[in-house]
């Protein structure tokens, strides 16, 4: 996602988050993936290519219901490779590609709700799309397995006014094996805007 594009993003997100009750938050992030096990068995490097937004509405002062929707991409070149599908075993240069889509619902605690600084914890549940491509040469491996998965999430959110803060926090995506692909982790570092209403 080009600046252009999430300039735009950013300003249809506020837009949707002033017109809501004063007991919502619109939050969009940027991740910093860590991939972590079976994942980064698959590819070890971090990757900063993603973003994720959550809805939240506040049935209490201090706790709300929400959702969560994202997208993170991983990527690693690997050289003297083998890989092995099926009864075929290929060796060269490899491009791989980890595509990650978190459809979650969400709870999350705020034990302090007045000052500027609010800490979090919260927890997600529901399924990733873990959608794996290899490329070699001419050769394309690519499929998409849907796992169950849980998100827990601690952080801060900095409040200098009050309709807009900003949030920062840390999640972990673990989703839960298949019988075509191990579960898979990652640990996420977020930096995001929230329009709060």
């Amino acid at each position: 996602m080009n600046y252009k594009s999430l300039l735009t993003l950013l300003v249809l997100v506020g837009t949707f988050g002033f017109a809501n009750a004063q007991t919502s938050a619109f939050t969009i992030q940027i991740p910093v993936s860590i991939p972590m096990g079976n994942t980064a068995d698959f590819i070890d490097q971090v990757s900063v290519r993603g973003v994720s937004i959550e809805y939240q509405y506040f049935t209490k002062r201090n706790f709300a219901i929400g959702g969560e929707l994202g997208h993170t991409t991983l990527y690693k070149r690997e050289e003297n490779k083998v890989y092995t599908e099926g009864t075929a075993s290929l060796s060269g240069i490899q491009y791989r590609y980890q595509y990650a889509y978190p459809i979650l619902a969400t709870g999350t605690y705020f034990p302090i709700t007045e000052g500027m600084v609010k800490p979090y914890a919260g927890l997600g549940m529901g399924t990733i799309a873990n959608k794996r491509r290899v490329d070699m040469g001419i050769f394309t491996s690519e499929d998409t397995h849907w796992q169950f998965a849980l998100r827990p999430e601690v952080g801060i959110i900095l409040e200098p006014s009050p309709s807009v803060g900003f949030k920062l926090g840390a999640k972990y995506y673990s989703s839960f094996g298949t019988s075509n692909l191990n579960g898979q982790s990652n640990l996420s570092i977020n930096v995001g805007i929230v329009f709060l209403k």
